[in-house]
């Protein structure tokens, strides 16, 4: 890592902060998971018995990326009754769109889709966009966990399952990606675009919102890939031998709007280079070396040719002339600090949510 995390510090020995939570807080995670074999199992098996008398034991939302598609594979091997959902915001590839139809139907699973109204997404979209934050995925990652959870509601699903895990993504600087669930943050960017409010107050999910589905309806989130060896390598080889699954260029390139941000508008605009965060993990794993990481750094990632193509495709899509995007990308870049936000007591509510969502998991699940 470096200073694109414009929080980052370094102690004496010359660690980062972000490290050294990694080696603290997770690692740990992953060395139990490793040393209780058959831990997967178990959790498993409690979420069959937490789903006993429901149509179905879990929702898991599917994108089309290996993560969430192995994520699925697990919990119908091992006899779950899987509902699959899907958030369409209007982004996705031909090649993830396949892959879920392939894993769905390959695995015999129900299905389910959220589509969003293009209209207004695309206006929250581009609020997001203008304010010069990292921050442009928030209104997808809010839609997603609001997609997961109201079918979970609808169907009397008690648990979710999810293919976020720490092999790959323990390292995340909160500059580069903040809390999508600050809701104070959120609104702060629409009034700045004079967006408005309407549709994403329908459509949040924040605190509030986590706190009753959790604490009142009792739904939980569960992380499978945390209680496996998981490599996304080898998940990438089964899933292809076994579910027709197709590669679609890039880390997250599942979504078009995902790939251009991550890929392109980061680096261009506020110097990030995503690789930094996975190869961070997977040095910290030991799956690759510090030098080794750093000679794939010294290659950009991407050409100018791509980046020209994605460039015109996403104005296309958000329906904005070139000009308008490239003087959003030349505007000096912004964080979450630059707007009004919670970042100071949400993580002391959070603390104390966490210790009554901990007791209700220890009690239900």
């Amino acid at each position: 890592m470096d200073t694109s995390d414009p929080l980052i510090h370094f102690d004496a020995e010359g660690q980062c902060n972000l490290c050294t939570d990694f080696l603290q807080n997770r690692l740990p995670v992953i060395r139990a998971a490793h040393e209780n074999e058959g831990t997967v199992d178990k959790l498993l098996d409690r979420v069959r018995e937490r789903g006993r008398g429901r149509r179905y034991d879990c929702v898991v939302g599917v994108s089309g990326g290996v993560d969430s598609s192995y994520t699925c594979v697990l919990a119908a091997e091992h006899g779950l009754r899987v509902l699959a959902v899907h958030l369409d915001n209007g982004w996705d590839s031909v090649t993830s769109v396949g892959n879920i139809r392939n894993l769905v139907r390959k695995l015999g699973v129900d299905y389910a889709s959220t589509v969003l109204p293009w209209k207004q997404f695309r206006r929250v979209q581009l609020a997001f966009l203008k304010a010069s934050v990292p921050e442009a995925e928030t209104p997808t990652d809010i839609a997603i966990q609001r997609a997961v959870h109201t079918h979970a509601l609808k169907n009397g699903v008690r648990t979710i399952l999810s293919g976020g895990n720490i092999a790959t993504e323990g390292v995340l600087p909160a500059t580069w990606h903040y809390n999508a669930r600050d809701i104070r943050y959120s609104y702060a960017i629409l009034d700045a675009a004079n967006c408005p409010r309407e549709y994403f107050a329908t459509q949040k999910y924040g605190l509030l919102e986590e706190t009753y589905l959790k604490l009142v309806r009792g739904i939980g989130t569960v992380y499978p890939l945390n209680q496996i060896r998981y490599s996304r390598h080898e998940a990438r080889e089964i899933l292809e031998r076994d579910y027709g699954w197709k590669y679609y260029g890039s880390k997250h390139g599942e979504s078009g709007y995902t790939k251009f941000i991550q890929t392109f508008y980061l680096f261009v605009k506020h110097g990030i280079d995503y690789r930094r965060a996975t190869f961070c993990s997977e040095i910290l794993l030991g799956k690759i070396t510090r030098d080794e990481a750093l000679a794939v750094l010294e290659t950009s990632p991407f050409s100018d040719e791509a980046y020209q193509q994605e460039i015109e495709y996403v104005c296309k899509k958000l329906q904005i002339p070139r000009a308008e995007m490239e003087a959003i990308i030349a505007a000096p870049p912004k964080y979450f600090f630059d707007y009004p936000n919670n970042s100071k007591t949400l993580p002391l509510v959070y603390n104390l949510y966490r210790k009554l969502t901990g007791r209700v998991r220890a009690s239900n699940f």
